[in-house]
């Protein structure tokens, strides 16, 4: 199997991961259109403004720059995902405080709210890139989710885990010692990570990108 062309990418999660993250490709990829959602009206708001709600050297120049060319925050989540070739998923996993594991295991409520959103919505093939800190079982949690939920089109799951320091944020995305991509080792996995790849290989040397 081999992906289409990624021209349309949906981030869901404007938090101190997927903004940044979405802002180097953009800027990067200017022929690829970059749209990060959530359901927070407020922080997209600050996203649209001169106040950026997070603060990482570099950060604001870059998305001056290309938001409102190929880079787009809005609330807009079921649209934005409709439309998406891949889709990042970069929501908050809080710790969970009650239950099994509580105050060390993550809570990935809201990650199996976006799985299911996704679930609904698709009607087209994706690529989808777990981006959150999560637990190693959550990709087989988020393909149980589609299965269930989505039989007729593909929904690709691979992971691409964050290894950002607050206050260089920007610079090791721009610089990366390396960039981690895992997926299921079928012909659907293997290309949808390729994709993936290849957009970080527009400036990450290959070297550098671990598959």
């Amino acid at each position: 199997m081999v992906f289409k062309q990624i021209k349309n990418i949906c981030c869901v999660g404007a938090g101190y991961v997927g903004g940044p993250t979405m802002a180097i490709i953009a800027l990067k990829c200017p022929d690829i259109t970059v749209n990060v959602v959530d359901l927070n009206a407020q922080r997209v708001k600050e996203w649209n403004s001169e106040s950026l709600p997070i603060f990482e050297p570099g950060l604001y120049e870059i998305v001056k720059q290309v938001r409102g060319k190929n880079l787009f925050f809005s609330t807009e989540v079921e649209k934005c995902i409709a439309e998406a070739d891949m889709v990042f998923l970069s929501v908050n996993t809080p710790t969970k405080t009650f239950g099994m594991g509580a105050g060390c295991a993550a809570n990935l409520r809201y990650l199996e709210l976006a799985a299911r959103t996704i679930a609904k919505v698709s009607t087209s093939d994706k690529i989808i890139v777990e981006k959150s800190t999560v637990p190693v079982r959550t990709a087989a949690t988020l393909r149980r989710i589609f299965a269930e939920n989505n039989k007729e089109f593909t929904l690709e799951v691979i992971n691409n885990p964050e290894f950002l320091a607050e206050g260089t944020a920007i610079n090791d995305l721009l610089h990366p010692h390396r960039m981690l991509i895992g997926g299921e080792n079928t012909e659907s996995g293997q290309a949808a990570v390729q994709a993936l790849a290849d957009i970080y290989a527009v400036w990450v040397p290959r070297d550098r990108i671990i598959t």
